[in-house]
């Protein structure tokens, strides 16, 4: 068994669990209840990250026959869990923003461990540093973006299925694994969370697709070869940064705090004008198309591939964010035909 057995078990376990956790999310008490700045109108289980976990793991494990090819699994595997701790703990109680990072950086602390620490050129300190900044945001960029039914379940399926390409060509065959047993189980989850949702991933399943997004890129960095190649990492994960950096800038040009969430996102700003199950389906093309960059640029590891992908992409999100940025907005952050 391999990886393609991976993603096709976990594919199976997350349908064949999914109902299960719906069941367990209404006796638990585990909802989420409506609220202005949300879409959905009825209260909706929360345990989809779990069972996104428990069927990814499974899945692995069996393909791998519970193999352990890479030395480093456990704490990355730790680090993951940790992420999916602290945002079952927020979905059931809310925790501060302040606690909510400090379970992030443990989490992120944990990958680093490994030793797999992407090399910036900032010295002993500051690689680690910068390394874990950019984790930590990223985990928020997903949770912040895991705003609408399927929007994170698929992008991140089709994210790990990009690394997990990469993972096999570099013969990292476990983390290829256990990246499509992730992206299968997202696959199979997917059938209960679009179009309507019958259970959300809850901040447990964004904040742990965001960490496992960010080893991803981690190890992809780190794995590479020193060169051009190693900026198919930014490119796979691009939208999510895009997504962030979007919302950031325009909640400080409007004077609003950054950390309230609100409707205020670029998917939420298209959804205005073309309709949210149309929004959904674009952001998964877009994530393709980031993918399959990513995957030349890594293939040919060269300038001219890298620069040309990367002022491409650049210069079409800087084009979608002016154009976005113009969508009109009430004082809560919400566009006016959403």
């Amino acid at each position: 068994m391999g990886p393609f057995a991976a993603f096709a078990l976990a594919t199976f376990l997350a349908l064949l669990l999914t109902p299960l956790g719906v069941r367990l999310a209404w006796a638990s008490g585990y909802l989420d209840h409506p609220e202005a700045r949300k879409l959905h109108t009825a209260a909706t289980p929360l345990l989809g990250g779990m069972v996104v976990f428990v069927a990814a793991l499974v899945g692995w494990l069996v393909a791998t026959r519970a193999a352990t090819p890479e030395s480093d699994v456990t704490l990355i595997m730790s680090g993951a869990i940790v992420a999916l701790a602290v945002g079952l703990w927020d979905d059931r109680f809310t925790l501060p923003i302040g606690t909510k990072m400090i379970g992030q950086a443990v989490a992120g602390g944990l990958l680093l461990a490994t030793g797999n620490v992407p090399d910036f050129g900032l010295g002993p300190f500051g690689n680690p540093a910068l390394a874990m900044l950019g984790l930590i945001g990223l985990m928020n960029a997903v949770n912040f973006l895991d705003n609408m039914n399927g929007i994170i379940t698929g992008l991140a399926a089709i994210a790990l299925a990009g690394f997990a390409w990469g993972s096999w060509e570099r013969g990292a065959y476990g983390v290829a694994s256990g990246q499509l047993a992730l992206a299968g189980a997202c696959a199979g989850f997917l059938r209960y969370n679009f179009p309507k949702a019958r259970i959300f991933l809850g901040d447990a399943g964004s904040l742990f697709l965001g960490y496992s997004l960010g080893a991803s890129a981690v190890l992809a960095w780190t794995s590479s070869p020193l060169g051009w190649g190693q900026v198919s990492s930014l490119l796979m994960i691009g939208y999510p940064l895009f997504d962030i950096y979007f919302v950031v800038i325009t909640r400080l040009r409007d004077g609003r705090n950054v950390a309230i969430g609100g409707k205020d996102h670029t998917n939420h700003r298209m959804a205005s004008v073309i309709g949210w199950q149309k929004t959904v389906m674009l952001v998964w093309l877009v994530g393709v198309a980031l993918c399959g960059s990513a995957l030349v640029v890594q293939k040919l590891s060269h300038p001219l591939p890298t620069l040309t992908l990367s002022v491409l992409w650049l210069s079409l999100f800087l084009w979608a964010g002016v154009r976005l940025a113009r969508v009109r907005v009430d004082s809560n952050g919400s566009p006016a035909n959403l």
